[in-house]
């Protein structure tokens, strides 16, 4: 089984965050498909676990938890009556030992649990081989976590795991240069969809939730959870999205918590402006100046038109010039 393990929270500015949010954020991790969320002891302390726990921390001297779910109860509900699993915290040590070094010298390393960072440019390289001589070594459990300074950390943790490596870490929205956790998880739904077992409707709100802890906002264009990613304008674009959506969306929009949108723009065409105004029947000829008077508009206000300004314009349009036609 592959661990997906997120360590956005060890590296927030915790001061503002609330309890609430704490548990919030855990949740919505664990639904998107994580398998541990890497925690600072200042942050177990936030979660309100019983004493032993407090005995774990003094034992580990200020390094970092995991904190896992396990499901009590049964497993299926086929039984009337019969409850749904409950999903409950564990906490457990985090006893990787983080080592930036040559693949080469591996071996001569003296740990049994370690996470591999760096290895930013290890596409340009021959990372097959790479790989194999990480699977090869004589560690026991072994973690990578590449960086993402020259934005490959996907490709590298997806590589790496269908390679067979078990375990990858990562941070949301590409938090702390940590391979982006949302686009791995979508990796690996699209390539092990049997495997996969996590929701990743829960992506557009973990995504709110994290602009609100760290004040920081997601690119509207951002790969997976972008607000605007759906948002299509030009007209061969929105022309291939109506007769056949896998033109353009590798994965339907539901499934990360967001929905396609047809906008108009200064590159909008007949069919987008056919099928917002649900007017199949329109003329060529008012189409035309209809479209024509939508980039005029855009070019002068730097945006596309709301749904109600294109009710407007066109009834505007179509009562006033009712027969005029343009070559």
């Amino acid at each position: 089984m592959v661990t997906i393990i997120d360590r956005t929270l060890t590296t927030f500015n915790t001061s503002g965050l609330t309890d609430r949010d704490l548990n919030h954020f855990c949740d919505l991790l664990f639904t998107c498909g994580v398998t541990k969320i890497e925690l600072t002891p200042e942050l177990v302390d936030r979660l309100s676990f019983p004493a032993s726990a407090a005995s774990l921390k003094q034992w580990l001297e200020g390094r970092n938890f995991f904190l896992t779910q396990i499901l009590s109860g049964p497993l299926t509900s086929d039984r009337p009556g019969m409850k749904e699993p409950k999903a409950l915290w564990k906490l457990e040590p985090n006893e990787l030992v983080e080592k930036n070094i040559p693949v080469s010298k591996l071996n001569s390393c003296h740990h049994q649990k370690v996470r591999i960072t760096g290895l930013e440019d290890l596409m340009t390289r021959d990372y097959s081989e790479v790989f194999k001589a990480l699977l090869n070594s004589d560690i026991d459990t072994l973690d990578l976590c590449p960086g993402n300074q020259q934005h490959c950390a996907t490709a590298i943790a997806l590589e790496w795991l269908l390679a067979g490596g078990q375990s990858i870490s990562c941070g949301f929205a590409n938090h702390h240069h940590f391979p982006p956790l949302e686009e791995v998880l979508m990796g690996l739904k699209l390539n092990q969809p049997d495997l996969f077992t996590g929701d990743l409707s829960v992506l557009s709100e973990l995504r709110d939730l994290y602009e609100k802890l760290t004040g920081q906002p997601v690119g509207k264009m951002k790969a997976i959870i972008g607000t605007d990613i759906f948002k299509v304008e030009s007209g061969i674009h929105v022309d291939g999205v109506l007769k056949n959506p896998h033109t353009y969306e590798p994965f339907n929009p539901q499934t990360v918590g967001n929905q396609r949108e047809i906008v108009l723009g200064k590159h909008s065409g007949r069919q987008s402006l056919l099928y917002k105004l649900n007017e199949p029947e329109l003329s060529e000829s008012t189409a035309h100046i209809i479209l024509k008077q939508i980039k005029s508009r855009c070019t002068q206000l730097g945006r596309n038109l709301s749904d109600r300004e294109l009710r407007t314009l066109a009834s505007e349009v179509q009562n006033d010039k009712p027969t005029e036609i343009y070559c």
